[in-house]
C-alpha cells in the first residue's frame, strides 16, 4: 500500500519519527542498492537486516556511522529514507547520470526544506514547499502548471501572482499540497506506514561528516 506525498510535510512536522529521521531520495532507474551505492560515502555498500526507523537511528554513533538509510521499491521507484543526516543538499547531480533522482530534504536544523529534481546529471529544479515558488535549475517551470492547479501559487500573470494573494496557505498546508503534486506529476508515491512504522533493509551511506555538516 502506498501513499500521496503529503504525508511527508505532515511528518516533517511531527515528533514521532522526527524530521531528523526523514531525509527522502528516491530514483527511477536505479534498484535500491544502486541508489545507495551512488550515495555513499564508501564502497562495498552491504545491505543489512530490516530495521525500524527508531533502530537504524540508533545505529548512528557520530565516529564510525554518521547516517543510516533504510531502502525500499515503490512502482518504478527506489528510494532511501535516511536517519540523523544527509548529504541532500550537496549530493553529486552526477548521481542522477541515466537515472531520475528525487530529493526530500525536510534541513531541520537549518531550513527550509526543499524538493530538488537531478536528472542527465544536471540540477533539473530546485525549491523550497512552503515559501512560495522561486525555483532554480535547467527547468524551473517544470511544476509551474502542477502547482498552479494544487493552489500552491496562483497563475503566472494574473493580478493575483502580481500584487500577492489576500490569503496566503499555512506553510504546512503548502508543503502537502507542493509534495502531493510533486508526486502525482512524477508517478512517486511513498508507503506511510512502512517507513514510519514498519522495517525495511538497512544501508549505511556515510562513515564520515556529511559535507554540508
Amino acid at each position: 500500500m502506498t501513499d500521496n506525498l503529503a504525508w511527508v510535510a505532515d511528518a516533517w512536522h511531527g515528533v514521532s519519527p522526527s524530521a531528523t529521521d526523514l531525509y527522502i531520495t528516491c530514483a527511477r532507474g536505479l534498484s535500491p542498492q544502486q541508489l545507495a551505492e551512488r550515495m555513499a560515502d564508501h564502497e562495498p555498500v552491504e545491505v543489512g537486516p530490516a530495521l525500524t526507523i527508531q533502530e537504524a537511528h540508533r545505529m548512528v554513533d557520530l565516529a564510525q556511522i554518521y547516517c543510516v538509510g533504510r531502502i525500499g521499491q515503490s512502482g518504478d521507484w527506489s528510494f532511501i529514507v535516511e536517519c540523523v543526516g544527509s548529504e541532500g543538499w550537496s549530493l553529486d547531480p552526477a548521481v542522477s547520470l541515466g537515472a531520475e533522482i528525487l530529493i526530500l530534504d525536510p534541513r531541520p536544523d537549518d531550513p527550509p526544506s526543499f524538493f530538488r529534481y537531478l536528472a542527465d546529471g544536471e540540477v533539473q529544479l530546485h525549491f523550497e514547499p512552503g515559501f512560495g515558488y522561486e525555483p532554480a535549475g535547467a527547468q524551473p517551470d517544470l511544476l509551474r502548471p502542477a502547482l498552479e492547479a494544487a493552489g500552491v501559487i496562483p497563475p503566472e500573470d494574473s493580478i493575483d501572482a502580481l500584487l500577492g494573494r489576500d490569503e496566503e496557505l499555512p506553510s504546512v498546508e503548502e508543503k502537502r499540497r507542493a509534495l502531493k503534486a510533486v508526486g502525482e506529476h512524477f508517478g512517486l508515491s511513498l508507503p506511510r506506514q512502512a517507513i514510519t512504522n514498519g522495517q525495511l533493509p538497512m544501508v549505511v551511506t556515510r562513515t564520515s561528516p556529511p559535507s554540508s555538516w
